[in-house]
Order: C-alpha cells, then sequence, then structure tokens
C-alpha cells in the first residue's frame, strides 16, 4: 500500500483537475454558474477558462507527470499538497469573513471536502513516501 498510496492520490485528484480543466475550456459558462458566477461577456469566459480549465490542466499534468516518472512523484505530491492547502486556506479565510456557511451553495460545501481531503491524502502520501526513502 505505500507504494500504491502515492499513485493513487496523483491519479485520483489528477483525473479530478483534468475533469475540472475539461469543463472550465469547454463549458466555462456552465462551470461558472455551478459555482455561483454570473459571467457576463467573453472577458469573463476567458477568466474561468484561464483559471479553471489552464490551471487545472497544469495540476493534471503535474500529477500524469508524478504517476509516470518514478523521480518526480515526490514533487508532484508537494505540488498537490501546496495546491489543495492554498485552496482550503482561501475557503477558511472566506468562512471566517463571511461568517459562516450560511449563503454557500451545495457545490461550495462539497468542495470544502475536497480541498480538505486533497490537502491531506497528498500530504500523507507525500510522508509516507518520504519515510520510505
Amino acid at each position: 500500500m505505500q507504494k500504491t498510496f502515492p499513485i493513487l492520490v496523483l491519479s485520483v485528484f489528477g483525473l479530478l483537475a483534468l475533469a475540472i480543466s475539461l469543463r472550465g475550456f469547454l463549458a466555462p459558462a456552465s462551470l461558472g454558474a455551478s459555482l455561483g458566477y454570473a459571467l457576463s461577456g467573453v472577458d469573463g469566459l476567458n477568466e474561468v477558462r484561464a483559471q479553471y480549465g489552464g490551471f487545472f490542466f497544469a495540476v493534471a499534468a503535474v500529477c500524469a507527470l508524478g504517476v509516470l516518472r518514478t523521480g518526480l512523484r515526490e514533487a508532484a505530491l508537494v505540488v498537490l499538497a501546496v495546491v489543495f492547502g492554498g485552496v482550503f486556506l482561501g475557503r477558511m479565510v472566506s468562512l471566517a469573513i463571511d461568517g459562516g456557511f450560511d449563503g454557500y451553495g451545495p457545490v461550495i460545501r462539497i468542495l470544502f471536502a475536497v480541498d480538505l481531503i486533497g490537502l491531506l491524502a497528498a500530504g500523507s502520501a507525500l510522508v509516507g513516501y518520504q519515510a520510505r526513502m
């Protein structure tokens, strides 16, 4: 399990990132609406394609490299932990400023859990990976 857990984490969250990326590229208005954005004009579409399409494609690529290249696996886990840690931190800051979960839709509530699980899974895989070294 120690050898397969990092690959599992990178695979699962890489596929999740790829799915978000594809939706960001191909259906930015739909993705934006599911997150509470009302996009107006090409500027909004461009921003969702850049932030969700491009950024999450880069995350998916890093995860794929970590799965395929043993020498890049540790770095990919660090990137994944930093990405999900940063996003989770942003959500927690927003939660504190917004005064609680009231007003958050179901997608955002689910993303709190996904981001925390991503952080914990990548961190756990990284610690296990480093312990073997």
